[in-house]
C-alpha cells in the first residue's frame, strides 16, 4: 500500500519540476519548447505509467517472478517518456541564443543529473539486477539523482528565476555562480561513488 502512493508520488514530485526548467531553458536560450505536445502527452503517459511499476520495491520481498517479469516492463517503459522530454529539453537548446546565467544552470544541471538517476533506475528496475543491487549504496546513489534533482535543483532554479520578478530586484550573479558550483561539485563528489560502492556489494544499513 504505501509503494502504490509512493511510487506515484515520485513522479508528482516531478512535474512542477519539469515545468520549471521548461521555462527556464525556453527563456535562456531565446527559443520556442521544441515539440510541445510531445512534453504534454510525455508527461500524461508518465503520469499513468506512475501507476503500474510500485512492485518493482518488492522483488526480493517473495513477490512471484512472473509478476516481477511484467513489473520490470512497467518500469522500462516509464522511463522511454521521461527520457523523451529530457531530449525535448536538449533539442530545445540546439541552435539557440544561450545565457549561461544562474538559473540556467541550475536547469542544466537538473538535466544532467536525472539522466543520472534515470539510467541508474534501469538497473534495479529490472529484476534481475535489482536482486544483487537491492538494499546496497547503489540504491543510495540512485535515489539522490532522482531526488535531488527534483527537490532541491528545481527549487534553486525557480528562486533564482523568479526572485526578480517577485520582488522587483536582482539577486548576486557571482554568489549564485558560488552557491550553483558548490552545491554541484559537492553533490557529485559525494553522492557518484556511492553508484561504485554498491556495485562492489556494500550494504545500505547494517543492524
Amino acid at each position: 500500500l504505501f509503494w502504490f502512493f509512493g511510487h506515484p508520488e515520485v513522479y508528482v514530485v516531478l512535474l512542477p519540476t519539469v515545468g520549471i526548467v521548461a521555462e527556464i531553458i525556453t527563456v535562456m536560450s531565446r527559443k520556442k519548447l521544441f515539440a510541445y505536445r510531445t512534453v504534454l502527452y510525455t508527461a500524461f503517459g508518465t503520469g499513468v505509467l506512475s501507476f503500474m511499476v510500485w512492485a518493482h520495491h518488492q522483488f526480493i520481498a517473495g513477490i512471484d517472478p512472473r509478476m516481477a517479469n511484467i513489473f520490470t516492463i512497467t518500469t522500462l517503459l516509464i522511463s522511454i517518456p521521461i527520457a523523451e522530454m529530457m531530449f525535448v529539453y536538449i533539442a530545445t537548446l540546439y541552435g539557440g541564443s544561450i545565457t549561461l546565467n544562474t538559473p540556467m544552470l541550475w536547469a542544466l544541471a537538473f538535466i544532467a543529473e536525472f539522466l543520472i538517476g534515470g539510467v541508474t533506475g534501469i538497473f534495479l528496475g529490472a529484476s534481475g539486477s535489482d536482486i544483487y543491487l537491492h538494499d546496497t549504496y547503489f540504491v543510495l546513489a540512485h535515489f539522490h539523482y532522482t531526488f535531488f534533482p527534483i527537490a532541491i535543483i528545481g527549487t534553486f532554479a525557480g528562486l533564482s528565476f523568479w526572485f526578480p520578478k517577485m520582488c522587483g530586484r536582482m539577486m548576486s550573479e557571482s554568489i549564485g555562480k558560488w552557491h550553483f558550483w558548490l552545491t554541484f561539485i559537492g553533490f557529485n563528489g559525494t553522492f557518484f561513488p556511492m553508484h561504485l560502492l554498491g556495485v562492489a556489494g556494500m550494504p545500505r544499513r547494517y543492524a
